[in-house]
C-alpha cells in the first residue's frame, strides 16, 4: 500500500531557510524574537516552529508542497546573495525566480489574509454620500474566496505573472559596515516609496509593485539586505558597484525600524542584536503608525457633461503606508523625477505595467 503523505502541522509564512539566515551563533535551529505586543525577549526560540501557524496552507498538502519547491528554487540564490556577494545575472531565469519570491513572501503573510478579511467585515457598513446608502457588498465573496484554501493557492501559483512587471527595476546588495545588525520581523519584505511620500500622495497605498518610486527592501542577514527599487527615480550607490558599502548607523536603524512598523506581533534578529538595541527601535517606533491598517473610502467620479440623472463612486480600499521620511546614505533621488507629473491615478504607475492594484485598491464605478 502506498504511505500516506507526511503534511507538516506547523507550516511556515516565513521559510526556515530563510529564518536561518538570522540563526543564534550559526546553530541553525534557533533565532532572536521581541513580541512587540508584550515587550517579552527571548534570545532564544525554535525555528522549527516560528513564524508559522498550524495548517496555515491547507490540510491537503498541495499548496504547502507548491512553496516547498519554490523555497528550494530560491534558496541557494539568496544565500549566494551575502556568501558570495553574488547577485542574479539581470533578466536571467534567476532574476525571475528572485522577484516571484519576494512576491509570493508578501502574499503569503498572514497579514495579507487579516487585510482581506478586515475588508469582508468592514464592507456591509461603509456609508457614501454619494448614494445615499451603504455601499455595495458584490465584492464579499471574491474576498472570502480569496482567504480559503482553494483561494490561497490559486492566488499565490497566479503571482508569477507580476513578475514581468519588476524585471526593470533595478537591484543591489547593501553592505552593512556599523555594528548594529540588520534583523527581521514576521513580515520582512519591506515595501516603501519615497517619491510618493516626497509628493504627499494622500490616494490609495502606496504598495502596489506597479507605482512609480517603489522600493522593496528585504534584510539576507546581519550584514546583508537586498534593495530593489525604480531606477527612473532613484540611484543606489555608483552606476558599476553592485554592492553598497553603508557605514552610517542612521541609516541601518531607520531600515531596523521598518521592520518594527512592517511587522505584525514579532521582530527577529541574530546574537549580535543585543536586547538593549531592540528595545531602544521599538521605543522608536511608537513615533510612527504602523503600515497595513485597513481603510475604505468612498469618492465621487466626475461623469461626462450632458448625461443627466448619473453618478458614479468609486470604493478605495487600501492599508496604511510606510512614512517615516526615509533617508538612507548613499540613496538620492536622481534630478528628472523632479519633473515626472502626477495628474491622474495612471500617471503614478510605471510604464507598460499590466497588473495594477493587485490587492489594495478595488475600483468601482456605476450608476446610482
Amino acid at each position: 500500500m502506498a504511505q500516506k503523505k507526511q503534511i507538516p502541522k506547523i507550516q511556515h509564512f516565513v521559510p526556515q531557510f530563510f529564518q536561518r539566515f538570522f540563526c543564534f551563533e550559526n546553530n541553525g535551529k534557533t533565532i532572536g524574537m521581541f513580541e512587540t505586543n508584550r515587550n517579552v525577549f527571548k534570545s532564544h526560540v525554535k525555528i522549527s516552529s516560528h513564524l508559522g501557524r498550524k495548517h496555515f496552507y491547507g490540510r491537503d498538502g498541495e499548496l504547502e508542497e507548491w512553496l516547498a519547491k519554490l523555497e528550494s528554487d530560491s534558496a541557494p540564490i539568496f544565500r549566494e546573495m551575502w556568501e558570495g556577494e553574488k547577485l542574479p545575472i539581470p533578466q536571467s531565469p534567476n532574476h525571475s525566480k528572485m522577484l516571484h519570491f519576494l512576491i509570493i513572501l508578501d502574499l503569503r503573510n498572514p497579514i495579507h489574509f487579516k487585510i482581506l478579511k478586515k475588508f469582508e467585515q468592514r464592507l456591509p457598513n461603509t456609508k457614501s454620500k454619494i448614494s445615499e446608502g451603504n455601499v455595495s457588498t458584490y465584492m464579499i465573496p471574491g474576498l472570502q474566496e480569496q482567504q480559503s484554501d482553494k483561494g490561497k493557492l490559486n492566488s499565490l501559483k497566479s503571482a508569477e505573472l507580476l513578475v514581468s512587471d519588476l524585471l526593470n527595476l533595478k537591484y543591489k546588495l547593501i553592505k552593512n559596515k556599523t555594528s548594529n545588525p540588520f534583523i527581521i520581523s514576521d513580515n520582512p519584505l519591506v515595501m516603501y516609496n519615497q517619491f510618493l511620500e516626497k509628493r504627499n500622495w494622500k490616494f490609495g497605498s502606496q504598495r502596489d509593485f506597479g507605482l512609480k518610486g517603489l522600493q522593496l527592501f528585504l534584510p539576507l542577514n546581519d550584514s546583508y539586505m537586498l534593495a530593489v527599487y525604480d531606477s527612473d527615480i532613484y540611484k543606489l550607490g555608483n552606476k558599476k558597484e553592485h554592492i553598497v558599502l553603508i557605514d552610517d548607523k542612521k541609516s541601518i536603524d531607520q531600515l531596523n525600524l521598518l521592520q518594527f512598523l512592517n511587522s505584525e506581533s514579532t521582530v527577529n534578529f541574530n546574537h549580535k542584536a543585543s536586547e538593549h538595541y531592540i528595545r531602544t527601535l521599538q521605543e522608536k517606533s511608537k513615533k510612527y503608525k504602523k503600515a497595513n491598517d485597513d481603510f475604505i473610502n468612498v469618492h465621487e467620479i466626475k461623469v461626462p457633461k450632458g448625461i443627466d440623472n448619473l453618478k458614479a463612486q468609486m470604493i478605495e480600499m487600501g492599508v496604511s503606508d510606510l512614512n517615516i521620511k526615509l533617508s538612507l546614505q548613499k540613496m538620492n533621488f536622481i534630478s528628472k523625477c523632479c519633473a515626472v507629473k502626477l495628474h491622474t491615478v495612471q500617471d503614478h504607475y510605471r510604464k507598460n505595467i499590466k497588473y495594477k492594484a493587485y490587492t489594495y485598491k478595488v475600483y468601482t464605478i456605476k450608476p446610482i
